[in-house]
């Protein structure tokens, strides 16, 4: 269903469109041995317009027909031109031909495609429709007339935009950092429309030098990362990085507390800081390879909790935090690395082989097991993981509770689903 497709562009960024204009021969295509047509370097900008327009000698050449001069077409192709079948490209960087039948063959098709909103509308259907394309002229294998064999579109990182009037009553925009509480420096309110995708032209755009700056790129990251699921967008707040730069701080000091630590220093807790430990490692990697950052930097979130409050000895806390580092790093590569270096890790964090969940430390040593009387909540019980059910059974008839709300009646039926719940049917 694509549409018509504007593809020239009035500009020096692009392929130059390999074409000539001849006063007697019309528009001429460019030999095929003259391609491709490349930019000059020697261009200036300091006058509005295209400046190939403006260029001495470029646009001179003569006319691929009949040899008489003639003029270089001076718009450019829409960079999507060449977006849309890079990848294509890629298989094959070096050949002199746009891809080998044989290299295509293997690398086809891209597995993941991630792209913004814009992406997935005008960019897929572009590289699509030129999958296609190169097909039918012999470039692409079949398989991949369909080059794509996922789409992830992700959202946009969003801010409120801020304006005030001009005497014609039009929209003057204003940057973030120009405004403090709602006002400008010299004390003018402004108004606040609600946050959209971040434009320059609406300046709701925060300079990412100016967030490395004041937090760092860790910062930024871990913020962006955390506030959302990536599919949907993210408002850029202060208050937002400001409090994810805290807990990097957080986790930077427990690493220090652990290096200050004595390493024959004796705890206790060992157990249950790698059993956490371990199902942290499990629940971060479901989340990354599905895409779910944001709640696999919530289970970093309680993990690190639980390090922070833990007694446990020197070796396990040691472990805890390098595997912290290592669980991080993809999101905080610059803290990770530090940590890291600080705990004595070999080599760099991101080249350490990526920590593995233990099955048996999966697997929790107690269950606690809710009771329910007629479908009502009324107790609960923590039991060993493997007690037989007619165990879980008397022991959930015992509780007070259960005994108080039965008030001396027999129950019609138990049933124990292991290491789910108890119901009782008076």
């Amino acid at each position: 269903r694509l549409r018509d497709w504007g593809l020239s562009r009035q500009r020096y960024w692009g392929c130059p469109i390999p074409v000539v204009h001849c006063d007697a021969c019309g528009v001429v295509p460019e030999r095929k041995e003259n391609l491709p047509i490349e930019l000059p370097y020697d261009v200036s900008f300091d006058t509005p317009g295209n400046p190939l327009d403006r260029h001495p000698t470029w646009r001179d050449c003569t006319c691929p027909a009949c040899g008489a001069p003639a003029k270089r077409e001076t718009d450019t192709m829409d960079t999507f031109v060449d977006s849309s079948w890079y990848f294509a490209r890629f298989t094959a960087p070096h050949a002199d031909t746009p891809t080998v039948m044989e290299d295509a063959e293997y690398w086809m098709n891209v597995d993941q495609y991630i792209g913004g909103i814009e992406h997935a509308i005008l960019h897929l259907l572009y590289s699509r429709f030129f999958a296609r394309a190169m097909h039918i002229t012999g470039h692409l294998p079949e398989k991949a007339i369909e080059p794509f064999d996922a789409l992830f579109t992700q959202g946009m990182v969003t801010h409120e935009i801020y304006l005030t009037r001009d005497d014609k009553n039009r929209p003057v925009y204003h940057l973030p950092e120009d405004v403090t509480d709602g006002k400008l420096a010299d004390g003018t309110e402004v108004e606040i429309i609600p946050s959209a995708k971040m434009s320059k032209s609406k300046k709701n755009v925060v300079d990412p030098l100016g967030i490395i700056a004041n937090y760092g790129a860790d910062t930024a990251r871990w913020f962006v990362l955390s506030d959302s699921p990536p599919e949907r967008d993210v408002e850029w707040t202060a208050s937002g990085a400001e409090a994810a730069h805290k807990h990097l701080n957080r986790v930077w000091n427990i690493s220090e507390r652990i290096s200050a630590m004595g390493t024959d220093t004796p705890g206790e807790g060992d157990d249950d800081l790698l059993r956490a430990m371990h199902k942290t490692i499990h629940d971060v990697t479901m989340g990354i390879d599905s895409f779910g950052f944001n709640a696999a930097i919530a289970k970093l979130y309680t993990f690190t909790a639980i390090l922070q409050k833990s007694k446990a000895g020197h070796a396990a806390q040691r472990e805890a935090v390098m595997t912290l580092a290592q669980l991080m790093s993809p999101m905080t590569p610059h803290l990770s690395e530090e940590i890291w270096t600080a705990q004595g890790g070999i080599g760099l964090c991101t080249t350490a082989p990526w920590p593995q969940a233990l099955d048996a430390m999966l697997i929790d040593d107690t269950v606690t097991l809710p009771i329910q009387i007629n479908g009502k909540r009324r107790a609960e019980i923590q039991v060993p993981a493997d007690m037989a059910k007619e165990e879980v059974e008397k022991l959930a008839l015992s509780h007070e509770a259960v005994i108080r709300t039965l008030n001396g009646a027999t129950p019609k039926k138990v049933i124990v689903v292991p290491g789910r719940i108890v119901n009782v049917v008076a």
